[in-house]
């Protein structure tokens, strides 16, 4: 018995712990209609505050990317003339390297060039005076013996 009499006095203990009481204040409606308005009205006024600072900050955006889009197509074109000068000097540096190339390999082949030279400036002509002797004998021998026969 004792232990179902501390049974239900737990009980009842512990549910009068989280027992609430209520504070509700009822307004009435054109208190409320009012103070909405009042709310609503203020609400506005900073959405319109908001508003005003964003155009006035995207109007310096819209300054500030015009005069970086000046400097950057003024960078472009200059980077542009020093590239191409660049390209150029690049160009005649190439031709200098092949020039020297070129005359390195004369200087180096101006012997074996020399004898090749030397070669065909010594040419023996194709028909020699034995050559010419030769062919006279030959065609007396057929012509003499065309004759006899």
């Amino acid at each position: 018995m004792k232990k179902i009499i501390v049974a239900l006095l737990l009980l009842t203990m512990s549910s009068a712990c989280y027992g609430a009481a209520s504070d509700d204040v009822y307004v009435r409606k054109d208190v409320f209609d009012a103070k909405m308005e009042a709310m609503f009205n203020r609400l506005h006024a900073e959405i319109g505050e908001v508003r005003g600072d964003i155009k006035a900050l995207s109007e310096r955006i819209d300054g500030v990317n015009a005069s970086l889009s000046g400097r950057i197509d003024g960078l472009n074109a200059s980077l542009s003339g020093r590239i191409d000068g660049l390209d150029k000097r690049i160009d005649d540096l190439r031709n200098g390297i092949y020039l020297w190339l070129v005359a390195i390999g004369l200087f180096v082949s101006w012997p074996k060039l020399k004898e090749l030279v030397q070669k065909f400036g010594k040419s023996t002509p194709s028909i020699t005076l034995e050559d010419v002797r030769r062919l006279i004998e030959e065609n007396n021998t057929r012509t003499a013996g065309k004759a006899q026969a």
